[in-house]
């Protein structure tokens, strides 16, 4: 089966691929805020979530599979991934019956938790500097930052965050303009026209059998 799902289509796509991947990871989770303080402004949440993974990160008592399993729960827990099901799925997504739907967005989920889990060795103390933000269409907002890196060129990475249920979650990333979901969208798009929403549900079952494999390899 043709092989999906690249980091990029940049000339280059290597040099985005791990500060890309880096980029979803610092923004997955924002630390639980007390029940009766307010909620944060979004640049206040990114703020908080790169100080939270990093701390993850840094913990030389983890492991890699300890620290990928606990920044997976934090991707889990503020990354909106029926809204990015939809988003990268777009039009088709009236494609999907129900229960497709409910399977696609299980196993995109599954995908991006450890497609991008894997690259989690890759961290080379990286800070995380917040630029500002701005608003956006559907109420959303994008909040501004950059990826200081000491042996390389920084990197300009914006979040995209929609409220549901009073909450600032994430529904895409741009690292150096790349965005994620567009990216991925583009890919889909080419299986979907060839197959239909069976075809691209057996490609995602295959890649997360593969990643599967490679890690208990």
């Amino acid at each position: 089966m043709k092989k999906i799902f690249t980091t990029s289509r940049t000339s280059n796509p290597a040099a985005l691929a791990v500060p890309m991947l880096a980029a979803l990871w610092l923004a997955a989770a924002a630390p639980v805020v007390a029940e009766q303080a307010p909620e944060p402004t979004p640049e206040q949440a990114i703020r908080e979530t790169a100080d939270t993974v990093l701390v993850v990160l840094r913990n030389e008592a983890l492991n890699s599979v300890q620290k990928r399993d606990k920044l997976e729960e934090l991707l889990v827990e503020r990354a909106d991934f029926e809204t990015i099901s939809k988003l990268v799925v777009a039009r088709n997504w009236k494609r999907f019956s129900e229960a497709q739907q409910s399977e696609f967005t299980g196993l995109f989920k599954t995908y991006l938790s450890s497609t991008y889990g894997k690259n989690i060795d890759n961290y080379s103390n990286e800070e995380v500097e917040i630029l500002g933000g701005r608003e956006e269409a559907r109420g959303d907002y994008t909040v501004l930052s950059k990826i200081v890196r000491a042996s390389a060129e920084d990197i300009l990475v914006d979040y995209r965050l929609r409220q549901r249920d009073g909450r600032w979650l994430i529904i895409d990333f741009k690292a150096e303009g790349i965005s994620m979901v567009s990216n991925l969208r583009s890919q889909f798009q080419e299986i979907l026209s060839q197959g239909g929403p069976d075809k691209l549900l057996e490609a995602l079952r295959t890649k997360n059998a593969e990643t599967v494999a490679e890690s208990e390899g």
